[in-house]
This record gives C-alpha cells, sequence and structure tokens, in this order.
C-alpha cells in the first residue's frame, strides 16, 4: 500500500532523509522544501522496489534519488540530487533529457530546478524481467520491442547525444505496455562520440546474461553481428543500421 505524505508533515517524518540523502542537513531541507513548493509538488508518495533503510523508493543512484511525488491529481517521478553528488545542479541532466525528449525519447520532462528534476512517470518492468516474463512462443513480442529499443538508440545516435549507459542497460531500460523507455540521462554527454546503438546491441546480444536470456527466444549469428556492429560503428547511416536490424532478425 503507498503511503501519501504532504509536504507540511514531511520534515516531521524519517521521509526527510530523502530530500538531503545520505546526510540530512535541516537547514538544506528547509531550502529544498521551498524548492519543490515552487515547482507545484504536493506529496510524496512512499513506493517503489528499491529501499533507502525501511523507504522505498523508486531508484538510487550515484547521483539522485528518484521517488513517486504528487503533482495536483497525477504522479509524477521526481529525481532529488544527493548531497554528496558530483555535479553542483541538474542543470546539465535537465539539458539532454529535453534533447532526448525532442526525438520521443526518454521519462518526458515536466519541470526542473537545481536539485529536483520532475517527469513523467513510467511503470512497468525492467527489460530484464520482462524478458524473463515471456514465453518461447511470444517471439514476436520480444522482436517488436527489441526493434524499437534500438530505433530509439539511433534517434540518439542521430542527434549527437549519447546515452553513457546502455552497455549496462539494465537499470536504463524499462517496458510499459510493451513499449521500451530509455530512462535516467545524468551520464549523457554531447561532448563525446556516440555508441548508443553498438552498445546496446552489445548489451542485448553479447552481455552473457542477457545473451541467455534473449537467446531463450530468439537467435542470432554471431560473427555476422560482429560484422554488422563493425560496419555501423565505422559509418553510422540508416543504411548500416537497417542492416544491423536484418541481421538481428528485427527488419
Amino acid at each position: 500500500m503507498t503511503e501519501i505524505l504532504p509536504l507540511d508533515r514531511l520534515l516531521q517524518t524519517p521521509v526527510a532523509l530523502l530530500l538531503c540523502y545520505p546526510r540530512f542537513d535541516a537547514g538544506e531541507a528547509e531550502r529544498r522544501l521551498r524548492e519543490l513548493r515552487a515547482l507545484g509538488v504536493e506529496a510524496l508518495e512512499l513506493r517503489g522496489r528499491h529501499r533507502i533503510g525501511d523507504l522505498p523508493v523508486l531508484g538510487k543512484g550515484h547521483v539522485g534519488v528518484v521517488v513517486a511525488a504528487r503533482v495536483g491529481a497525477a504522479s509524477a517521478a521526481l529525481k532529488i540530487r544527493r548531497v554528496d553528488a558530483d555535479r553542483a545542479s541538474f542543470a546539465a541532466e535537465a539539458a539532454n533529457l529535453r534533447m532526448a525528449n525532442r526525438v520521443s525519447v526518454g521519462p518526458r520532462l515536466l519541470a526542473a530546478s537545481a536539485n529536483f528534476l520532475m517527469m513523467e512517470l513510467i511503470e512497468g518492468d525492467y527489460l530484464t524481467d520482462w524478458i524473463e516474463g515471456l514465453a518461447p512462443s511470444e517471439a514476436g513480442r520480444l522482436r517488436s520491442v527489441l526493434r524499437r529499443l534500438l530505433d530509439k538508440a539511433r534517434r540518439l545516435d542521430r542527434i549527437g547525444l549519447d546515452h553513457g549507459e546502455l552497455s549496462r542497460a539494465h537499470r536504463h531500460v524499462i517496458v510499459a505496455g510493451d513499449e521500451p523507455r530509455i530512462i535516467d540521462f545524468e551520464s549523457a554527454s554531447t561532448d563525446r562520440r556516440v555508441s548508443n546503438v553498438t552498445s546496446l546491441a552489445q548489451y542485448l546480444y553479447f552481455n552473457r546474461q542477457m545473451r541467455s536470456k534473449v537467446g531463450r527466444i530468439l537467435t542470432t549469428e554471431t560473427e555476422a553481428l560482429l560484422r554488422a556492429l563493425r560496419r555501423y560503428k565505422r559509418s553510422p547511416t540508416d543504411q548500416t543500421f537497417r542492416s544491423l536490424l536484418g541481421v538481428c532478425g528485427l527488419a
């Protein structure tokens, strides 16, 4: 059961730690509470598959903690900057997410401030868990999801935005209603060579655990795939991308 905690009660509860994780500071918590109110947040929702102590959250990383937040009658995903984060604000991540949104990739950015990102709440299963739940007879569903996922990686390649974590995508892709969604752009950059398609394909077909999960349902010829990846890496065009999809059986 989800517990909804209004902001005016937040600082009197253990949930206040989430505002200043991992070291609580009363002054900073007050400042962040004002920042939250300016974004229109009315309450936090305690739910999610991850935990900080006894508190359920949607996610936890090196830069932020993600919780569900109530904004009017709707719920949103709220990313809270950790006080020990390696960056002073979410400005760069917000800019990169806006860039991804322009090609219909990533959770939709709703609002941003120095210490908070408010985004569309995507509810579904991590890609690895979703694939584990498929029967061998559902190859068509898997092909459709992988095709759309690689297409989104291609869109990021085309705009010059490298996600940075797709070679370890187990916590960066959520499948919601058979639609794959790439999340968490905190490591994204336009300052390095893009490798979204190649990183994602290597994760799907060459990572030992993922190869086993995908291979239970689909078969891929490894040497042909390696050649297709090398061609795409040398010349990332629509033609080499279509060729890669063909080798994966996703054309």
